[in-house]
């Protein structure tokens, strides 16, 4: 009998938890709080998120399977498993330091094929560009996409529909920000394929597809951040002033990248944008938090997107499988 209480009363406990970050969630969108961080309340199981179009994002991994890169994924191959992910999305600086040099890069193996090798991981990857794959060959990354089965990268910049229901479709927005990024342009011998880059005819692709896209949810992947709150390297200005208020007119939901190397999710107060960062697929970096922060833990991983209909969660999930972080959103 004693036994019995004690799991009711864990059971009460876990649903008391989750029921205050979802009060406390819904603040946020409303302007009346601002949470730094929350408590780890569970593991992520094949109920965890049920029947959904649900996907995987890790970002700046590209480590040859050293600082805990291996150990990302093979969390991330029990969980793909356990979800059914459907693809997974990199958001750059898959090859740190130097980049790639070809398609038959030996990097290829140590990096990526030996790495991510477990079978839940032999889907279909969309990846962008970082500032690191730039210092290599960017168009090697995107040649990649004729050689691999699963590598999608087709070019600088991308779109694509996926059906979440029979009636509900989202639209996926794959961005390249490294050349929008002024610094860059000032370092050509680092960069060399930055400079021809054409960003007045990337800014005039986005604004052409968000404004004629007519799915219910609108995703947007990319590198850099617009908002974030970390001491490395903090918010983007140049995104602040080209992409974000393309964002703000055609109702982008979420905005995805990574480059400071931990999970942030921050909300713009009075706005409909979720800005959220994980670049924690390698090396983590101490996190920090600003006015705009409702959640940071520096901490190795990758997150987890579950859509439906009406809602999208997100789950920040460690190498232990643990869900650091849950976020739930309902369509508006």
């Amino acid at each position: 009998m004693i036994k019995k209480l004690n799991l009711i009363s864990l059971s009460a406990a876990i649903l008391i938890l989750i029921s205050c970050n979802e009060q406390k969630n819904s603040a946020i969108l409303s302007g009346k709080t601002t949470i730094k961080s929350t408590e780890t309340i569970k593991t992520v199981t094949s109920k965890t998120f049920g029947r959904a179009l649900n996907f995987i994002i890790v970002s700046d991994w590209g480590w040859n399977g050293y600082k805990h890169q291996q150990e990302v994924a093979d969390q991330m191959t029990k969980t793909a498993d356990s979800v059914n992910a459907k693809f997974i999305v990199s958001c750059g600086d898959n090859f740190q330091i130097s980049g790639i040099a070809s398609t038959q890069d030996p990097l290829w193996m140590s990096n990526f094929e030996n790495v991510y090798k477990g079978l839940s991981l032999q889907v279909e990857w969309y990846p962008v560009l970082g500032n690191h794959d730039y210092k290599g060959s960017p168009q090697a990354e995107i040649d990649y996409s004729k050689i691999s089965r699963r590598w999608r990268l087709t070019d600088h910049y991308y779109t694509m529909v996926k059906k979440v229901n029979d009636s509900v479709s989202v639209r996926l927005v794959f961005i390249d920000t490294p050349p929008l990024v002024a610094e860059y342009h000032k370092k050509v011998s680092e960069y060399p394929e930055i400079a021809k880059q054409d960003t007045s005819k990337e800014i005039k692709w986005l604004k052409d597809v968000l404004e004629n896209s007519k799915e219910k949810w609108i995703l947007v992947f990319g590198h850099h951040p617009v908002y974030s709150a970390s001491k490395t390297h903090g918010n983007t200005k140049e995104l602040i002033a080209s992409i974000k208020p393309l964002f703000d007119e055609y109702h982008v939901q979420f905005y995805f990248c990574g480059h400071d190397h931990d999970f942030q999710h921050l909300h713009e107060k009075g706005k409909n944008v979720e800005y959220i960062v994980t670049g924690t697929g390698g090396e983590p970096r101490p996190a920090s938090t600003d006015e705009m922060s409702v959640f940071s833990k520096s901490e190795p991983g990758f997150s987890v997107v579950s859509l439906k209909g009406d809602s999208l969660k997100l789950a920040f999930v460690d190498t232990k499988g643990n869900i650091l972080y849950s976020f739930a959103r309902n369509y508006k």
